[in-house]
């Protein structure tokens, strides 16, 4: 590896962690303050409320155990309820309480503040090029860990 700091991982790494370190030192929620692995799941749950577990740990990228202790705090915290499936009564659904809709408004107001400060300086053309080059990153990806396949190396 050359510079590591020229590196696609090691910069996308760096750039999520200082996002999240900003939106953190900003928010003061007092009864829960969501850790990264609460955002994604709730970040799901919003577009998607009813999910089941095995769900969440695909569409997140985390192992089902990470999932399944996250959402234990997310209940206990009062921001998730778990509901039997009616089409299948041995799964639950995974729905958001009124409290994660109030949490995800005060969240969402402190998240677009970390963007805004991000996107500082930059202009529009070039963030469009970086989304959608992250996008297509992104696809890539899950493409590959959906069905492995050799690639060749740059």
């Amino acid at each position: 590896m050359k510079d590591p700091q020229q590196n696609l991982i090691f910069l996308t790494n760096r750039v999520g962690r200082q996002l999240s370190r900003l939106l953190l030192e900003r928010m003061e929620f007092e009864e829960f303050l969501p850790q990264s692995t609460h955002m994604g799941l709730l970040a799901d749950l919003m577009n998607n409320d009813g999910l089941r577990q095995q769900d969440l740990a695909i569409s997140t990228i985390k192992d089902k155990g990470t999932v399944a202790r996250a959402l234990k705090q997310l209940e206990t915290a009062g921001l998730i309820n778990r509901e039997v499936d009616p089409e299948d009564r041995r799964q639950k659904r995974i729905k958001l309480t009124e409290k994660a809709h109030r949490m995800w408004t005060y969240v969402h107001d402190h998240a677009d503040y970390a963007i805004c400060c991000a996107k500082k300086d930059i202009p529009p053309e070039e963030l469009a090029v970086c989304t959608s080059v992250l996008n297509k990153i992104y696809h890539n990806l899950h493409q590959q860990l959906s069905s492995p396949q050799s690639i060749d190396h740059e």
